[in-house]
């Protein structure tokens, strides 16, 4: 048997001064309050939001699944496959990921566990 979890939104309201608001802003770095305050709080982890080196890099492995995903097409609509086109396929998509992998990396990509 699962337990249901209670799904209804509870409001909870913190007063706080504007210099003491300002100041959980800058410590959030990005994160809404309400994630920072989980976090803190509860224990709850949560990520930041994606940086623009993240976004392009799953932008850029988006593009790299819909390259395979055609030349799985291909494969599968051709009747002979050679062994050179797959090596270079092969090849120029192991060279992505390590451009994609570069990118993170460069970027301070983290692994969310913030």
């Amino acid at each position: 048997m699962s337990r249901k979890k209670d799904k209804k939104v509870k409001h909870f309201t913190v007063r706080v001064t504007q210099s003491e608001r300002d100041a959980l802003t800058k410590r959030a770095a990005g994160r809404s309050l309400s994630d920072y305050i989980r976090k803190h709080v509860l224990g709850k982890k949560s990520r930041p939001p994606l940086r623009s080196a993240e976004k392009q890099a799953l932008a850029r492995l988006s593009r790299m699944g819909v390259v395979v995903s055609d030349f799985i097409q291909h494969v599968a609509t051709h009747g002979t496959l050679k062994r050179g086109e797959v090596i270079k396929f092969l090849g120029g998509m192991e060279d992505d990921l390590h451009a994609v992998r570069l990118a993170i990396l460069k970027g301070g990509a983290d692994d969310g566990d913030c």
